[in-house]
C-alpha cells in the first residue's frame, strides 16, 4: 500500500511521519538560519533526498500556524519569516479594531484579528518597513511557500506566480480571506494599502487535498 509524507512547517524546525524507510523528524530551528525561508526548504530536500519514492502517493506540507513570507516581483524571499505566533505586531490589531469593531470583522472575514493573523503582520511590515514594503510584490505563508519550492524546484523559475496556493484553512489564519464570498476581502486589504493591486499578491485557495504538482513524480498536495 502506498504511504503519504506528511511535513510539518513550524517556527521550530519541521517535523514529518515517518514512513518505511524515512525518518525525517526532528529537524529543529537551531539547525536553520534565522528564520530565512530558504534555508527551510533546503532542510526539507536534505531531509528526502535517498528516498524511495516508488511506494509513496503523496507529499503534504502545512504548517502548524500561520506567518507571512514577503516575495519580491522574481520570486526572492525579501526578509525573514514573520511567524504567526511572534507578538510583534498586537498594536496592529488594536489598529483594525479601532478601525472596525469586532462584529464588522466577523462579518467581513469570520475572524477578530489578532496579532497571529496575516493582516496585522501586514500592518505592522507597511509601517514599520516601508522601504522594503515597497518591493513586496507575492505575500504567502511559510508553508505555501516550502511547498510551491518544492513542486516548482528553483525559486528562478518564476513563470507562474499564481502557483503559489493555499488551503482554507490557512487562508482563515489571515483575516483577509472572505469564507462566505469566496475572495480575499478588498475592505480589508485597503486598510493595509489602498493604492496597491492586489489582485495578485495572495496565493490562490484550493479545497483542501487538492492536488499542486508532484515532486520526484510524487503528487504534492495540500
Amino acid at each position: 500500500m502506498a504511504s503519504v509524507i506528511q511535513i510539518v512547517v513550524s517556527p521550530h524546525g519541521f517535523t514529518a511521519n515517518d514512513v518505511g524507510p524515512i525518518a525525517v523528524s526532528g529537524h529543529q530551528v537551531d539547525d536553520l538560519v534565522n528564520d530565512q525561508v530558504d534555508d527551510y526548504v533546503a532542510a526539507v530536500v536534505a531531509a528526502l533526498e535517498g528516498i524511495d519514492f516508488s511506494n509513496l502517493s503523496n507529499i503534504t506540507v502545512t504548517g502548524s500556524e500561520g506567518g507571512l513570507v514577503v516575495l519580491s516581483h522574481a520570486g526572492t524571499p525579501l526578509r525573514p519569516i514573520i511567524w504567526a505566533s511572534d507578538t510583534t505586531s498586537q498594536a496592529d490589531a488594536q489598529w483594525c479594531l479601532k478601525k472596525h469593531d469586532e462584529q464588522w470583522w466577523i462579518n467581513e472575514v469570520g475572524v477578530i484579528p489578532d496579532h497571529s493573523h496575516l493582516v496585522t503582520k501586514l500592518s505592522w511590515l507597511h509601517r514599520s518597513e516601508p522601504d522594503l514594503w515597497q518591493q513586496v510584490v507575492h505575500i504567502c505563508s511559510p508553508a505555501d511557500y516550502i511547498r510551491w519550492r518544492l513542486v516548482s524546484g528553483s525559486k528562478d523559475l518564476m513563470s507562474e506566480m499564481g502557483s503559489i496556493v493555499t488551503s482554507p484553512l490557512d487562508a482563515k489564519r489571515t483575516a483577509v480571506w472572505s469564507s462566505k464570498n469566496g475572495t480575499y476581502s478588498q475592505p480589508v486589504l485597503n486598510l493595509i494599502e489602498s493604492e496597491r493591486d492586489w489582485s495578485k499578491c495572495l496565493p490562490t485557495v484550493r479545497a483542501t487535498g487538492a492536488i499542486v504538482g508532484s515532486l520526484f513524480g510524487t503528487l504534492v498536495n495540500l
